[in-house]
């Protein structure tokens, strides 16, 4: 089987028709692990492949419908917390989409993310 035309699930799109790196490949890659580690869903996989991205493109205005993407353990571990895991997962699917120009900077990733009260649960 050819490899031609093949890339990582975590590299963007673009990358095949650009040898030049851009920023945009980074934040386009940390939005796949991002959505990764909070659907406990591998994107290599057919669980998280493009229907599961595609609905969660569709439903971003149903809350209820994206949250239940989320990893059963992470909704129970931050039950009352359901805003900030909607902002977690917006972000990753804003993170991941196909128009460069659209997903956030690093900057504005990282801002979202500090926006979120971290836990104050024992470790």
């Amino acid at each position: 089987a050819s490899s031609i035309g093949c890339i990582s699930p975590y590299h963007s799109p673009e990358t095949l028709r650009s040898l030049k790196p851009n920023p945009k490949w980074d934040v386009y890659s940390f939005g796949v692990v991002l959505l990764e580690l909070l659907t406990g869903k591998v994107v290599v996989s057919d669980e998280l492949g493009p229907p599961v991205l595609a609905g969660l493109a569709v439903g971003l205005e149903d809350k209820t419908r994206v949250l239940r993407m989320a990893d059963p353990a992470i909704r129970a571990e931050l039950e009352g917390r359901e805003e900030d895991l909607f902002a977690c997962l917006k972000l990753g699917y804003n993170c991941i989409s196909h128009v460069p120009q659209k997903r956030p900077t690093m900057k504005e990733a990282l801002q979202v993310l500090e926006k979120i009260p971290t836990s104050s649960a024992p470790s």
